[in-house]
């Protein structure tokens, strides 16, 4: 059965290396006692995919769709449990609807369908490990869909 996950996984993360991606991610400020700090919930716009997993690839303004903002320290937006929305600076809107119980799911399960007004996405569960950033913040990688 592991075997299997981990085909699949793979299978999954090839497909998305050669076609565009939409990230929801969590970001940090980066280390010090600079004030003021801000905590981010974007969801990110990839048009290679595998850019939203490289550490060192910055997300472009107009791809990046501010879901939160908070001063309080790893607070973070609830992604689960309903139908949600974010409109890019674009104007693209994505949609997504992750079930409440996502997150007890195993890491690259389907977790749900994401979709904007030009075409349907799939969507899974991240294993939450950093991905690309945002200016000056660190982001951990919560879903993403291909």
């Amino acid at each position: 059965m592991i075997g299997f996950k981990l085909i699949a996984a793979m299978v999954i993360l090839a497909q998305s290396a050669f076609g565009e991606g939409i990230h929801l991610l969590n970001c940090r400020p980066f280390g010090g006692a600079g004030s003021p700090q801000t905590w981010y919930s974007v969801v990110a716009y990839c048009a290679n995919d595998a850019d939203c997993s490289r550490l060192n690839y910055l997300i472009p303004d107009q791809d990046t769709c501010i879901v939160s903002t908070s001063s309080t320290p790893e607070s973070f937006h609830t992604w689960e449990g309903g139908q949600q929305s974010c409109t890019f600076p674009t104007g693209v809107t994505f949609n997504w609807n992750i079930p409440a119980n996502a997150q007890s799911q195993a890491d690259f399960s389907s977790v749900g369908a994401g979709w904007n007004d030009f075409r349907s996405f799939s969507g899974f569960k991240d294993q939450k490990v950093n991905g690309a950033g945002l200016g000056s913040h660190s982001c951990t990688k919560i879903y993403y869909y291909i």
